[in-house]
């Protein structure tokens, strides 16, 4: 059997160098649609690793923060400083006397030092104390007689003392 030589016709020719031209039109269609398919899948794919590691480094703060805030909680927050705040120096009128209000300072601090590297936990037992200890004082500077009313007292990792003044016996 004998294939006839469809390929000496023009009709044939122009069919098979349309098929070819088309095959290769048709190829370079696809890689350019695949290569921007790749493209945009890599892109999606690296902003997607970055979102990860993001997301990781964050995970491993807010863990290693917990654990920190865990740590603290067990041992409990300890006073680590006190301020004292004086309500009504304009009274005796040494509002501008800085040696006289450091002396008082001196004097009601060491009366409240006991509280320094005490857990909540354990002046929570002992605030009524602390505060007998400084209003039952009686402070003496120079001539002076102070006696201290404790108006406020707020307990975080700073023990802060609002103290009230008057004259004392």
């Amino acid at each position: 059997m004998h294939i006839p030589p469809l390929y000496k016709r023009p009709g044939w020719q122009r069919f098979l160098a349309g098929s070819v031209i088309g095959a290769f039109i048709a190829y370079f269609i696809f890689v350019f649609m695949y290569g921007e398919m790749q493209e945009k899948w890599i892109e999606e794919n690296l902003a997607l690793r970055g979102e990860l590691l993001e997301l990781k480094e964050t995970h491993n703060a807010l863990v290693e923060n917990h654990r920190l805030l865990d740590e603290q909680a067990k041992e409990g927050i300890e006073i680590k400083e006190i301020t004292i705040q004086f309500t009504n120096l304009e009274t005796f009128k040494i509002e501008h006397d800085r040696i006289m209000i450091q002396q008082l300072n001196e004097a009601v601090k060491q009366e409240a030092n006991q509280m320094i590297g005490l857990n909540l936990d354990q002046i929570s037992n002992s605030t009524d104390l602390l505060i007998r200890a400084i209003e039952n004082k009686t402070i003496i500077i120079d001539d002076f007689k102070f006696r201290a009313k404790v108006r406020k007292m707020i307990v975080t990792e700073t023990l802060q003392l609002s103290i009230e003044l008057s004259k004392g016996d």
